[in-house]
């Protein structure tokens, strides 16, 4: 009888040996990849615990819109914007409630690192909890809208509509549950930019009539400004997000045989950022608080520009193509700069603007290069033989 082997090297082999299960792993195909597990880990665990989390809150939000609707005592409730509780407010009310608690509970009880401190988990818990939920929030604003100008006027029976409710804030729970059983650092990535972005985006929208972008870019979040508290607050979160990010690759990165001192520094820089970033939104552009803001701002551009001129030396391994395109990037600070003070070609606003983006999308991009370090030192050969 013909045996099969894999030939592995000893380093594969030690870190194999701590996720075997009585020596022994399971394997299986998934998109083309084959992942080696703990057979006591089933892939479906996931998708089953999500199941299994959303049923509960699913029914209490039915039942309490139930009561909620019969103590109305209307014959029909209607399915979008009405003077009395629609389907659509309760759903957005009971799902985003549920489903920032339920994110919560489902991420401490999931896997929280050991090793981290008890206030570090708790940030980290707290900042991902809100920012899933106010993007769901979010989503759903949008999404009955639409539903509102598509069904204007339509209503059901209390018991019906009910039912929907149990129905929409299920779906948004078992979403809001997914989520929390797959944090990883891709999805961190693109959930940083879509709270900035989005956020950014808001503001804009909200302080259009007072033509803002003649002023400057943190007249945003400025009293002066239509609900500014949503800039503030979106790069206070997009800071906190960030230094969650910054958690999951140096937990990630300290395990690898790559790990030194300098990557130690990159870590530090990267903190400052964060508080830099924090004190942008915290301080905002008026009275006593305008220089804090500024040397904020300011300290956010030369912190990512003395990382670009140290990039070699910090990161010997890094690769010519984002090492070139680094170098591009200063370049265009530096332009952007000159323009500005030098010549007086850009406003303050758009140059506030070019330099933010340019630094914020590098420090993302240089996250995925140190990933892609990390990844590359944890690849091994191995041979297929048959005895």
């Amino acid at each position: 009888m013909t045996k099969n082997y894999l030939e592995i090297p000893e380093e594969l082999y030690n870190k194999l040996s701590d996720y075997a299960e009585n020596d022994q792993l399971s394997i299986r195909l998934e998109n083309q990849q084959i992942l080696l597990e703990n057979p006591k880990i089933n892939h479906t665990n996931k998708q089953n615990l999500a199941l299994h989390y959303f049923i509960v809150p699913s029914l209490a939000s039915g039942i309490i819109a139930l009561l909620i609707f019969l103590s109305t005592n209307h014959p029909q409730i209607a399915f979008t914007g009405s003077r009395h509780l629609s389907v659509a407010s309760l759903s957005i009310i009971l799902s985003t409630l549920f489903g920032f608690f339920g994110f919560i509970w489902t991420y401490l009880r999931k896997s929280c690192d050991l090793s981290k401190s008890k206030f570090k988990i708790f940030r980290e818990t707290l900042t991902l909890s809100v920012a899933y939920t106010s993007i769901s929030f979010a989503v759903q604003i949008i999404f009955w809208y639409i539903i509102g100008k598509t069904f204007s006027g339509v209503t059901f029976d209390p018991f019906t509509a009910g039912f929907l409710v149990l129905v929409f804030v299920g779906i948004i729970f078992y979403f809001l549950i997914s989520a929390a059983l797959s944090i990883t650092l891709p999805n961190l990535i693109l959930l940083l930019f879509t709270t900035f972005i989005g956020g950014i985006l808001v503001s804009m929208a909200t302080n259009n009539q007072k033509d803002w972008w003649q002023h400057n870019f943190s007249f945003l979040g400025t009293g002066e400004a239509t609900q500014h508290w949503q800039f503030n607050i979106t790069l206070i979160f997009s800071a906190l997000i960030l230094l969650t990010i910054t958690d999951f690759l140096f937990a990630e990165f300290s395990k690898s045989s790559l790990y030194n001192y300098k990557f130690k520094i990159i870590r530090v820089f990267y903190i400052l950022i964060v508080l830099l970033i924090a004190f942008v939104g915290i301080f905002p552009a008026q009275s006593w608080t305008m220089p804090i803001h500024n040397n904020s701002a300011f300290g956010l551009v030369a912190v990512v520009l003395i990382m670009i001129i140290f990039l070699k030396w910090l990161v010997p391994t890094i690769s010519k193509e984002f090492l070139a395109l680094s170098w591009t990037a200063l370049i265009a600070l530096t332009l952007s700069a000159v323009a500005f003070m030098g010549i007086h070609y850009l406003s303050l606003t758009v140059f506030e603007i070019i330099a933010f983006a340019i630094a914020f999308t590098w420090l993302v991009m240089f996250i995925n290069s140190l990933r892609g370090i990390i990844q590359e030192g944890n690849e091994w050969q191995v041979k297929l033989l048959q005895k």
